[in-house]
């Protein structure tokens, strides 16, 4: 039988201070040895089911899990009804009521595989068809796709893993045919909960450094070994069906390549050459994120408090960044829904601990910022909205020759220019995990009436807003027409000579544009809105 890598009994610091980033909260599991998060199964931002494991490091059975349907204000403990002797390996959900943990077994009679409940944990009921009866039989990680797709891994049995899947949400189980996966190594096994799963895609890691691929939700597997895993634990998590990250698991003095990417979905790794600190406890990347992972890590006794804690990478694990706020607490693994709805386990002390919940937006911020108003008359007024992303939490905004100068609203109020010339705007903005700029040169300019910039009236724009046409007419030959969305990008451009000219506004978004008519003696920007 295969041995688990024993998680260390840590004791957990207050963690009061968290009320910004991170909410602590009580699983209910209260055994005389402390508990750790086994992992956690996210159905949605109000539903969440954790397993527990032994975190003493005694190899106790733990038969423990915990089910919110609140985001976690309240759980519910419970523990999995005739399974005593067995511990969970994983746990799987599709909704409040419907579970399936993965079992194996450390003492006693009872026998090991699947076990579903369809009463919220109340009752559960071992699935016979997926039997792991052999000697050698270790359940390691099961995923549901749905209430009837589902699939369950356990250690290798006469040179093949012991792989089966279902279609009628585990009333039979079928073995899949050991030529549909690559034969195993010499003592290479599974490891409990490693496992990324996107879209019908799913990869597993081993205990021999290799990662195992499927595309077709695990009826067909290939197999590859990134660069200097051989022999070690790896984890893989994939943001996508093809791009994704593995690490192997420290151990001792060994640093050398922590970390692996790939972009073909398995067939191949990369070493990656990183900044900050990667942690080996756990992997995952965040579903919907542009390129962000989570690490995770508890083995304070061998590695030190360096890798406790988690850290993030937002640029598919270039760069590293530590929440300062967690940094040095044993956190055992994560699970996300998107940036903002995610958990991370812990080792609970008693009743009211055990688990984290994020509590903001996991991304960095991305300055962006628009105004209709880049061309002005002497005294004119210039309406900037702000477009960035990342959740920030504090604004800088630099008007270069404008009235304020500065301000620190997230929008700011209309900004006069009392000056002719041509200006820069610059914004920075900030959260939690770093900071942005951007600066959009010679954005503003600004003319005196006569000389570059006519009066408003000098043009008539109708109907405003439009539809499908709209009417430019001036007071003396319209030489070009161009109009700019929101976000200041041409959208349209039309050379003119005369004074009257329909412009087809068919097919651009409902919004407001800004239009900027070019005469033969100067220029007059319009604010317009498409419906």
């Amino acid at each position: 039988m295969k041995k688990l890598l024993s998680i260390v009994c840590l004791t957990l610091m207050s963690l009061y201070s968290f009320s910004q980033t991170w909410v602590q909260q009580g699983l209910g599991w209260n055994l005389s040895s402390v508990e750790g998060v086994m992992n956690i199964s996210i159905v949605s931002p109000q539903i969440v089911w954790v397993t527990a494991s032994d975190g003493s490091g005694g190899g106790l059975a733990v038969q423990d899990f915990s089910r919110t349907t609140d985001g976690g204000t309240t759980w519910t403990p419970g523990i999995v009804n005739n399974a005593i002797g067995l511990s969970n390996s994983m746990i799987t959900a599709i909704n409040a009521d419907t579970a399936w943990i993965a079992m194996y077994k450390v003492s006693g009679s009872n026998s090991q595989g699947v076990y579903k409940t369809t009463n919220g944990g109340t009752t559960w009921t071992r699935q016979a068809t997926a039997p792991f009866s052999g000697s050698a039989s270790f359940p390691d990680w099961i995923y549901f796709w749905d209430a009837n797709n589902g699939i369950v891994l356990g250690d290798p049995i006469n040179n093949e893993f012991e792989i089966y899947t279902t279609t009628n949400g585990g009333t039979q189980w079928t073995l899949l045919p050991s030529a549909n996966i690559p034969t195993p190594l010499s003592g290479e096994t599974g490891y409990t909960s490693d496992v990324s799963v996107v879209g019908d895609h799913i990869w597993f890691g081993t205990a021999k450094g290799r990662v195992y691929a499927s595309s077709d939700r695990g009826q067909h597997w290939t197999v590859a070994t990134p660069p200097n895993f051989s022999g070690k634990n790896s984890y893989p998590a994939y943001k996508d069906s093809v791009n994704g990250l593995a690490i192997k698991f420290y151990t001792g003095a060994d640093t050398l390549n922590l970390l692996d990417s790939s972009p073909d979905g398995g067939a191949t790794y990369t070493a990656v050459s990183y900044h900050g600190s990667v942690l080996t406890g756990d992997i995952k990347a965040v579903p919907g994120s542009v390129n962000t992972y989570v690490t995770t890590g508890w083995d304070g006794t061998n590695q030190g408090t360096t890798r406790m804690g988690v850290t993030y990478s937002f640029n598919g694990g270039n760069t590293w960044i530590t929440d300062a706020i967690i940094n040095g607490t044993g956190l055992t693994c994560s699970s996300w829904l998107n940036d903002s709805t995610g958990w991370v386990g812990a080792f609970n002390s008693g009743t009211t601990d055990g688990i984290y919940k994020f509590n903001g937006v996991l991304a960095q911020p991305v300055s962006n910022f628009m105004t209709p108003d880049t061309l002005l008359t002497l005294g004119g007024l210039a309406t900037f909205t702000n477009l960035s992303t990342g959740a920030p939490t504090s604004y800088s905004w630099t008007f270069t020759g404008g009235t304020p100068a500065t301000s620190t609203a997230k929008n700011p109020p209309a900004i006069t220019y009392n000056t002719p010339g041509t200006y820069n705007v610059k914004l920075v903005v900030t959260n939690g995990f770093g900071s942005n700029t951007l600066t959009k040169t010679n954005y503003i300019h600004v003319g005196g009436v006569g000389i570059n910039e006519l009066q408003q009236n000098a043009v008539s724009v109708y109907p405003n807003p439009v539809k499908d046409i709209m009417t430019v007419q001036a007071n003396s030959s319209i030489k070009e027409i161009s109009l700019y969305n929101i976000t200041g990008q041409l959208v349209l451009n039309q050379v003119v000579n005369s004074t009257k000219v329909n412009v087809t506004t068919t097919g651009l978004s409902t919004g407001i544009y800004s239009l900027k008519a070019i005469l033969d003696n100067g220029i007059v920007t319009k604010k317009i809105v498409i419906q």
